[in-house]
Formats: structure tokens, sequence, C-alpha cells
């Protein structure tokens, strides 16, 4: 009896042992072929420029550019130490920390709004990834002619409320204008992504 069970369970596990074996690929270079093209492009356009610029940051060149000099971290602590360096920095943080967060809470708010319509949908979310499409040049015209002092339609409903609006005259209103317009211009961007992940969702869960 103790055999008979012995062998029952030895050929099970010789069984289930043929079951689970591995099963083997051949190699094949295909897939090297397609990964290679967009390995060279970022090697050449991206990783060899970005080496160069960080090289080339270490070295001091003559008015000329026929002689450099390595001095290592010089030019680095010459730049922290520039007023205007730092200003320029602390208006570019600002810029993209701001643009980033209206850009993409107005996507989601959007997007949540899209995703709850029922009827005319379609209709609704082409229209706010239209902006998208607008090139930036006219985009550009587009806001400042808006906000044009003189001509334009919101700073005539402006002060109304007070605030005399003259973008040309005032910095923080002239950052304020670019804020918005390059916040609008990538609000359709992020638009289609947070639709996409919400569409994705089941709606029991949401």
């Amino acid at each position: 009896m103790v055999s008979f069970y012995t062998r029952h369970s030895l050929n099970a596990a010789l069984t289930g042992h043929h079951m689970l074996k591995r099963v083997h690929f051949p190699s094949s270079p295909l897939p090297y072929m397609l990964v290679a093209p967009q390995l060279a492009i970022t090697l050449v356009f991206f990783i060899w420029p970005a080496s160069q610029a960080m090289y080339q940051s270490l070295l001091i060149e003559d008015a000329f550019g026929l002689g450099s000099e390595f001095v290592w971290f010089e030019n680095f602590e010459v730049l922290w130490q520039d007023q205007h360096y730092l200003d320029a920095f602390l208006r570019t943080a600002v810029f993209s920390v701001l643009v980033a967060a209206l850009s993409m809470g107005t996507a989601l708010i959007l997007a949540g709004f899209a995703q709850r319509v029922v009827k005319g949908a379609l209709f609704y979310r082409t229209l706010l990834i239209w902006p998208y499409a607008v090139a930036p040049v006219l985009a550009g015209a587009l806001w400042v002619f808006m906000f044009n002092p003189t001509l334009g339609i919101f700073p005539y409903f402006l002060e109304f409320v007070g605030v005399d609006w003259n973008h040309y005259l005032n910095g923080n209103q002239a950052m304020a204008l670019v804020i918005m317009a390059a916040a609008w211009k990538q609000v359709a961007y992020n638009f289609l992504f947070y639709l996409a992940a919400m569409q994705s969702i089941p709606n029991s869960v949401i």
C-alpha cells in the first residue's frame, strides 16, 4: 500500500514537472533593430549635445574661440553670484510652476465635466481640444490683442473692478499675461490625457 502511494506521488510530481516546463523562444534581432533608430536619435541629438554642453560649462574660452582653459566649477560660482541671473532663475521657476499648476488643474476639472456630459459629449470635447491646434504665434497675438490696454476687451471689464491693466508698464501684469497664455495653450493637451485616463476607469468606480 505504501509503495502504491509512493509511486502515485512520484508520477504526479514528474507530471507536474513536465507541465511546468519553461518555454524558450528563439532569439531574434528584430526587437533590437526596432529600438536601434530611437536609441541612435536619442544619443546623437540629446545625450551627445547635453554631454558637450556640460563639458563646455567647465571651460573658459577666449573672445575668438581659439583657446580654452579648464576651470572646473568657477563659471557656476560666478553665475550664482550674479543677481540678474538669480532674478531670471526665480522668474523662470515661478513661471514654470504656475503654468503647470494652472494647465493641469484646469484640464483635470474640464475632463471631469466632459466625462459626465451625456448629450453632445463629442461636441464639448472637440471644443476643449481646439486650443491645442492653434499656432503659438497666433495664440500669443490673440492674448496680446485681448489684453491690449487701449483696444482689448478684458482691460475694459477690469476697469469696472478698479484694476488699471497695462502690461506694457506693469511687470507683474506682463508675467500674469504670459502665464495665462501659456497655461491656456497647454490645457487642451493635458485634457486629452486626463479624459483618456477617466474613460478607462469603470463607471462603477467613479
